[in-house]
This record gives structure tokens, C-alpha cells and sequence, in this order.
């Protein structure tokens, strides 16, 4: 769902306030002094960074115009040794709109090297969690976008330190209550932090009362006081990197790997092919769209955070492929007609998200792209080794981790597509799989003008290197040779050619397609986490054959699946890497609790007891 971005005013001496709440988010020329005693001198953060191994992890109880984690940003770089990262999660329920934010930003030069980076990844106006990097991944950003009442408790992770928001508590009293103490305090690691401008009584004590020790200390300029709290006890040494293994070398491997890579661990890249992309995710196009749902559905919320991520993703990386060209998806018929309608009414979305167009709906910040170089860039990373023309057959858990090809690993994702399930640990996976077919044409008059990718019953790219690329083609097969077929080419010619005739396509224009396997799963959903044991869930939970819920969920320690993506495997995937890869390290999942519980693939087992299948 959109929300509502922030109102803002400056006044004639320099302050910035919300129209919202009737507070200052601060005063131009004390602002970044005020911010850098209040919270990174309240949270010592200067020496704790210095100190810092392994990931710290920061969380903020009101983004507002981002000048907390710009600062905190800033001290991280100037700190922290090279082999230390930041994550920071900061909720936000009226999110500042990119164009207020560059306003605010051209008066803070100093803060460029973050602020102009941020706004490249800034993501459209919609609720959830939304993941922006910097410094090549050593900084993780993620804006929580909603109200603390529904985010905080969807927020998965444990902090070093809180920057509790800015505004007063008589202003915000939302922020201020005793659910959200308790919470953050459950959030919050032995020996972390929170600091605060305000000081007043019923702040203090309600951080007492959920288990900090705090301390009322001398305010900033006119203000008499602030606080900080510490909780009692002392931290954890950081987790140590870990050693591995990533079967397949599609979107979805070299996603996981990338994302493991850059939290430290060495990772080893294995794939019977020889090289990355070489089946489904070596197609010359694919598409970044999410999809789009009449209500907060987990397929819609899916979607939603995965395009948010990709985005970012591709912001970061800077791909010459990507075409941010935006894609137009038109109804079919009535029937669609009317869903568009409902979609749109129902979420309100920003215009720069969806617009209804006639005939249907486009999505400006949509686009495609090249797979094949997608690929290779994730995993041009000193911390990724790669393995091809290497098939793994069996994996196996023995005391030193998990012995694949001869060597062990702390840990393994698979990312095989529908072979995910070709290992003992895995069959029962409930893996389906989809034959697909591209076909690239030569343009003709009119469509080499097309500037953007039209979907119908297929679709159809702008021109990439002289060519169009349509399709594409569904096939309950089992995946097997991925040979083409001349028919399919027809058939998705026959597609266009009814669906958009203005273009003139004939068979003289077919110039070459491509065929691979898509995996998909009952639901739709992928699936992106832990795998259960399988038979030791089936064994503690009889109780669910009666309708009881799950009372415990083994898990096979160290193996992790992503797999499932269907037809949208180029949006969907790279998320699915970033939360593996963020479980493995401990770090705060970069999507909701709920969401996250969803893609876990023990849930077919859990809906199998329940309807008594096994």
C-alpha cells in the first residue's frame, strides 16, 4: 500500500519542520552537531565502531530526512576497520519524498558521498522493507517503511545499538509507548544502546521498565537534557565467517553468493555447467517488474519487497544492460479490465509505481535487462571461488560440515531450480517444472521505435543488441534436453501478432530462441530459507494431522534452499539471496517476520499433516 509521504516547511530561521507532527526534524546550522551528540556520542559509537568485528547493527525509531544514518555512516567509514559492516534498520511512517530529500541533501555537501548514493536507491513510496548498500555492501540501509505499531514487531534481529526518534514525545506519542519499549528492548543485544533527545519522565521510565539501566544526561545546546540507556550485560563475540558451498550458477546461485560474499564468507560457486547462466537465466532479456495483487496478499507483499531490492540491487551495480524503460501490461479482457481497476484502487499506489494506462497499467520503474551479465557481476567477487563443470550428485553431513566433492562446508545453498529436490535431504520438496521457450526477432519499421516492454498473453522487449526478445512459452514438462522447438516459435509469433499486430511481425523476423526449465512450487511462492529435516518434523508434530499448529520445526543445520521462482526468477531470486544470506549471518532479515515464515519450505510439510496426506 502507498503511504503518505511527509509534509514539510522551512522556516525563516533555518529549521525544518514537519506538518505532520508540528516538530523540527532539526535546525540547518546545528542539525548534524545536534544529531552527532545526541546519538553517536550517546551511543559511544566512535569507539565501538573502531572496535567493531564482524557486523554492527543499528536500528532508528524515525528515518525522517535520513541525516541520523548519513552521520552514522560517515563516523562507520572513518572508524571501523576494513573487515567491519554496518546494517542499520530505520522505520519510517511518513517517508520524506525524493525530491524533498535532494532539496535537504544540496545543503549538507559533506554528506554527499552517502546522501547521493541513498537517493539513487531510493525506493517508491509503498509500505515494507526496503534494503539500499553502500560502500560496495560494508553498509546495508534498511528503511522500514509503515507504522512502528505494525513494523517493529515484524522486524527480525537483534541491535547494538537504538536511535529513538527524534521527535518529542507530545508530538509522536506513537513512538512512545509501553509496546514499543518492550519491544525494542526484546530486540536489543547484552551491553547495547539507545540514545534520545527527549527526556522526559515517562520515556525513562518506560526504558527502565523494559530492562535498561538509564541515565539522563546533559542535552544539546538550549536543551537542559537527553538520555541514554544501556542494557545490562555483555555482548557476544561476532559470528566468524564461514566457508560456503552455492549449487548452481543461475540468477538465483550467483544471488546467494553475492550476498554471502559481501558479509565476509568465502563462498564456493558450484555448477555441472561451465560457466554462470547457462540454462533458464542465460536468456539475452529478463524482465524487473513486480506483480501486482488487489490486497496485501504474501504473492503481492512478495513481489513487492523483491522488485524494492532488485532495484536497489541494480542501482548499486550498474549494469549497461539495464533498461529502467518501464513496462506496460495490457488487459486482455474485460475480466482483466476490471482486476487493473481493482489493483490500482485498492493499493493507491505512488505514480511512479503503477498508473493506469489505457488499456491496461504501467510500471515506470520497471525494465529488463541482461541475465547472462547480471550473473557475472554478482560473482566477480574476490570472496567467491567457482567451481564448473563440476555436478554434485550427493551432499552429506558429517562431523566437519557438510562434504561435497571431497571438500566440507559450514553451510550450503541450493539453487538448483527443479533439481533442488535431487538429494536425499531434499526430495521432498514439492517442486514443479515449467518448459519455457523465448524467441528473439529482427525488428520491422514500427517496432524498432519501442521504448519500453509490453505485456500481453507474452511480451515483448524494446531492441538489445538489434533484437527483440518475446515469449514466452508454458509446458508442464519434467526438465530434460532444453532443445527448442519450432512450433513454440510460432506460437509465441501467433501471441504478438494478435496481441500487438501494429507491429508487422512475420516468420521471415524469427531469428533464433532459446528453451529452459522454471521451477515453481504449489502456491507460487518461492521458497527461501532453512530446509527442515523432514523426517524428524513429520515425527515431533503429529499433532497437526488433528488441526493442532506446529509445535516444533527441525531443520537440517546448515543447508538452505532458493528455489521456486516460477517466471520471475530475475525479480524474485536476488531478495531470496539476501535473506539466506542475512539468516547465515545473524544479520536483521531484510524482510518481514511474517513474509519470511511464508518462503520457508517446511510449510508443505506442515499443510501435507494437515490435511493428512502424510
Amino acid at each position: 500500500m502507498a503511504l503518505k509521504p511527509a509534509r514539510l516547511q522551512w522556516s525563516d530561521d533555518g529549521q525544518l519542520r514537519s506538518l505532520d507532527y508540528g516538530d523540527v526534524y532539526f535546525q540547518l546550522k546545528k542539525g548534524l552537531d545536534e544529531s552527532r551528540y545526541v546519538y553517536l556520542d550517546g551511543n559511544k559509537l566512535h569507539d565501538r565502531f573502531a572496535n567493531a568485528k564482524g557486523a554492527f547493527h543499528i536500528a532508528e525509531t524515525g528515518f525522517g530526512s535520513g541525516l541520523n544514518f548519513l552521520l552514522t555512516a560517515q563516523l562507520f567509514a572513518k572508524t571501523a576497520p576494513a573487515d567491519a559492516r554496518l546494517v542499520y534498520a530505520s522505520i519510517e511512517k511518513h517517508p520524506v519524498a525524493r525530491g524533498d530529500l535532494e532539496t535537504i541533501y544540496a545543503h549538507f555537501g559533506e554528506l554527499s558521498p552517502w546522501s547521493q548514493p541513498l537517493l539513487e536507491q531510493y525506493p517508491p513510496l509503498i509500505e515494507g522493507f526496503h534494503t539500499l548498500r553502500f560502500m560496495n555492501g560494508r553498509v546495508t540501509l534498511i528503511l522500514l517503511f509503515g507504522d512502528i505499531a505494525d513494523v517493529l514487531p515484524q522486524l527480525h534481529g537483534k541491535f547494538d545499538a537504538w536511535h529513538l526518534d527524534g521527535f518529542a514525545p507530545k508530538y509522536n506519542p506513537d513512538m512512545w509507548t509501553e509496546n514499543v519499549y518492550a519491544q525494542v528492548a526484546a530486540r536489543t543485544k547484552p551491553g547495547g544502546t539507545a540514545a534520545s533527545f527527549s527526556s522526559a519522565g515517562h520515556v525513562r521510565r518506560g526504558l527502565a521498565a523494559a530492562g535498561f539501566d538509564v541515565r539522563k544526561v546533559k542535552g544539546f545546546g538550549f536543551k537542559w537534557s537527553s538520555t541514554t540507556a544501556a542494557m545490562p550485560g555483555e555482548n557476544a563475540a561476532a559470528p566468524l565467517p564461514k566457508k560456503i558451498a552455492v549449487l548452481g550458477a543461475g540468477v538465483a546461485g550467483c544471488s546467494a553468493a553475492h550476498a554471502l560474499a559481501l558479509r565476509g564468507h568465502q563462498v564456493t560457486l558450484i555448477d555441472r555447467h561451465n560457466g554462470t547462466a547457462q540454462e533458464t537465466s542465460g536468456n539475452p532479456a529478463g524482465i524487473v517488474y513486480p506483480k501486482l495483487t488487489a490486497d496485501a496478499s504474501p504473492m503481492g507483499v512478495y513481489h513487492a519487497h523483491a522488485f524494492s531490492f532488485a532495484r536497489s540491487l541494480l542501482a548499486g551495480l550498474k549494469l549497461p544492460s539495464w533498461r529502467a524503460c518501464g513496462v506496460t501490461h495490457l488487459d486482455m479482457d474485460d475480466g482483466e479490465t476490471q482486476k487493473t481497476r481493482q489493483i490500482l484502487e485498492n493499493n493507491g499506489f505512488p505514480m511512479d509505481y503503477a498508473v493506469s494506462v489505457a488499456g491496461g497499467y504501467h510500471q515506470p520503474m520497471a525494465g529488463f535487462l541482461s541475465p547472462p551479465e547480471f550473473c557475472a557481476r554478482l560473482v566477480a567477487h574476490p570472496n567467491i571461488v567457482k567451481k564448473f563443470g563440476a555436478g554434485v550428485e550427493n551432499i552429506e553431513e558429517t562431523a566437519d560440515g557438510w562434504k561435497i566433492l571431497g571438500s566440507a562446508y559450514d553451510a550450503v545453498v541450493i539453487a538448483l531450480g527443479s533439481h533442488s529436490k535431487n538429494f536425499p535431504q531434499t526430495n521432498w520438496l514439492p517442486l514443479q517444472s515449467l518448459r519455457g521457450q523465448i524467441t528473439m526477432l529482427k525488428p520491422t519499421a514500427a517496432s524498432a521505435a519501442l521504448e519500453k516492454v509490453i505485456c500481453h498473453e507474452g511480451y515483448i522487449t524494446p531492441l538489445q543488441d538489434g533484437l527483440h526478445c518475446i515469449g514466452a512459452t508454458f509446458q508442464k514438462e519434467e526438465a530434460t534436453l532444453s532443445e527448442t522447438r519450432a512450433a513454440d516459435d510460432l506460437e509465441n509469433l501467433k501471441n504478438l501478432s494478435e496481441n500487438l499486430p501494429q507491429f508487422g511481425f512475420n516468420e521471415t523476423h524469427i531469428a533464433g530462441s532459446r528453451s529452459g526449465y522454471r521451477a515453481t512450487t504449489p502456491d507460487k511462492l518461492p521458497m527461501a530459507g532453512a530446509c527442515a529435516d523432514y523426517a524428524a518434523y513429520v515425527a515431533v508434530n503429529p499433532q497437526v494431522r488433528g488441526g493442532a499448529p506446529v509445535a516444533e520445526t527441525p531443520r537440517m543445520a546448515g543447508l538452505y534452499i532458493s528455489t521456486g521462482f516460477g517466471a520471475h526468477g530475475m525479480t524474485g531470486a536476488p531478495l531470496a539471496g539476501e535473506i539466506i544470506a542475512a539468516e547465515i549471518s545473524g544479520d536483521p532479515s531484510p524482510v518481514p517476520a511474517d513474509l519470511a515464515e511464508r518462503l520457508m519450505p517446511e510449510r508443505f510439510i506442515a499443510r501435507a499433516l494437515k490435511r493428512k496426506e502424510i
